[in-house]
């Protein structure tokens, strides 16, 4: 008698599991990231044109290296943020 009470203990351990479970995916899959910024799928021209001079194609390459960098940062730090975010609703 006393192993049918333990039996029946273990069942509605794991149905509460699997309501654990179930429900944990549930929130899981309730997250979603947020819309990419649309600044980090930008792509950067240096705007040099044929017959400038070298000096002046220099620059406007220079230019736009720091802005893709800049932009390059910019959304590291977003991606960063977000991916703490969600680690952080995990624990």
């Amino acid at each position: 008698m006393l192993s049918l009470a333990l039996l029946s203990a273990c069942g509605t351990v794991d149905a509460r599991l699997q309501a654990a479970g179930k429900q944990t995916g549930l929130l899981e899959a309730e997250k979603s990231l947020p819309d990419y910024p649309h600044d980090c799928r930008k792509q950067e021209r240096s705007g040099v044109r044929t017959g400038e001079p070298l000096d002046v194609a220099l620059l406007r390459t220079d230019r736009a290296l720091h802005r893709a960098n800049a932009r390059v940062l910019r959304c590291a730090g977003w991606y960063d943020e977000i991916s703490a975010g969600f680690a952080g609703g995990r624990s």
